[in-house]
């Protein structure tokens, strides 16, 4: 009887949780969007993630003390219970009319998912070796984006007959199998050794010391700051000139944002597990690093040139495509030689904190320049070709002297 490898049994099951997680998602994305946008307009897109720096501060610090408390395992079943009940909250909000409840629901959608799919990443790379993550990461990451492709068309052919709000409510439901899922792994296959300081309560619950002592963290922290700086510009244009097309048609929009994230998924589904695992396989980590903002480059400057919903769009489509495949795919790698506060401490930081804040932190730039009267609309595309000419130069310490040995 052929027997599956252990390494191959955790990326298979967690690969499954984050399916569900992602489909669920999927039912909160865009009904979160067009919710705020319908009460306080997509130009206050860029205020209300300026928030986000904030919310994502204390999240990860609350996350980083219940995790010193409870360990890996009871930390995920706490947050994603705690995010499914935050999500029903919000959408019985939404039903009694509160307009406030809007940016709370637009905040919790961008910062669940990606403390929910960290941890699952977190115990992926304990659990993986280099060599074994080279084959398995973009599979990984296909199986999980399989289930943003379900819940993406799913919200394509719902929102019409059964409503904006009701999405919200399947967003939720698909954390329980998630849960599950994620529990059973850790159980089956057991905990990442804890290290011994922080039993004593010897630490920092963010791991912000290990920044210091570890260039390679810091290097990964500027990449992905930056990187969320191009996806907040592209995200803002592309849903202003949406805004414009589909204006006092709410279910409409849902459903075109649902066919449209789901068709992101469905791109970055097929280079998951076809570009993914041979790029890392036969390329060095500095040239897959190298090759995604050359990529982005031409995108943005097309849009540049001729600035329509369908070039704008599909910048920020293979924006987010190559950001769920290839770049998540390398980027994990790069976390699987470090110690366990590396991939549980300082990797919240870096890909929750960090994706959230370089959001956060642009909108707040962006709102308080558009207070002053600046039509920041017209400079977006600019910014993300700027913002992309220095991810370029990141990739060079982030990979130094790591070109083959990761």
């Amino acid at each position: 009887m052929l027997r599956i490898p252990k390494e191959y049994q955790v990326g298979l099951l967690m690969a499954c949780a984050a399916f569900f997680t992602l489909a669920g998602y999927e039912f909160i994305r865009s009904p979160a969007t067009v919710l705020f946008k319908n009460a306080y307009g997509a130009e206050n897109l860029p205020l209300v993630m300026a928030a986000m720096p904030l919310v994502v501060f204390f999240g990860v610090a609350l996350y980083g003390w219940i995790l010193s408390r409870l360990g890996p395992r009871r930390t995920l079943i706490v947050t994603s219970l705690g995010s499914a009940m935050m999500i029903l909250a919000c959408y019985l909000g939404v039903l009694a009319g509160s307009k406030i409840i809007t940016p709370i629901l637009f905040l919790t959608k961008e910062f669940y998912i990606v403390l929910l799919i960290e941890q699952y990443w977190s115990y992926i790379n304990s659990s993986l070796s280099s060599d074994t993550a080279k084959k398995l990461n973009g599979p990984i990451t296909g199986i999980a984006g399989l289930g943003a492709v379900v819940g993406g068309k799913l919200v394509g052919v719902t929102a019409g007959p059964l409503g904006t709000e009701a999405m919200l409510v399947f967003a939720a439901l698909l954390l329980i199998p998630a849960v599950l899922v994620s529990n059973y792994t850790y159980r089956a296959f057991g905990e990442p050794t804890t290290p011994r300081e922080q039993s004593d309560g010897k630490h920092h619950y963010m791991g912000w010391q290990l920044f210091r002592s570890n260039p390679t963290l810091a290097s990964l922290l500027a990449i992905v700051l930056t990187t969320q700086v191009i996806a907040a510009v592209l995200d803002f244009k592309f849903q202003g000139m949406l805004s414009s097309t589909f204006a006092g048609d709410t279910d409409g929009e849902t459903s075109f944002q649902g066919d449209f994230w789901g068709n992101v998924n469905l791109t970055s589904l097929g280079i998951q597990f076809i570009g993914a695992p041979l790029l890392l396989s036969f390329l060095g980590i500095r040239w897959v690093h190298l090759l995604l903002p050359l990529v982005h480059i031409v995108a943005i400057t097309i849009a540049i040139i001729n600035p329509t919903i369908f070039t704008v769009g599909l910048a920020f489509l293979l924006f987010k495509a190559f950001d769920y495949s290839i770049f998540r795919a390398a980027k994990e790698m790069i976390y699987i030689p470090l110690g366990f506060d590396a991939r549980y401490r300082a990797k919240e930081v870096i890909d929750v904190f960090g994706y959230r804040t370089g959001k956060g932190g642009s909108s707040l730039l962006i709102a308080s320049l558009q207070k002053a009267g600046l039509a920041m609309s017209s400079y977006y595309l600019y910014i993300a070709l700027a913002f992309t000419a220095v991810w370029i130069a990141l990739v060079f310490p982030l990979t130094k002297k790591r070109d083959d040995s990761v």
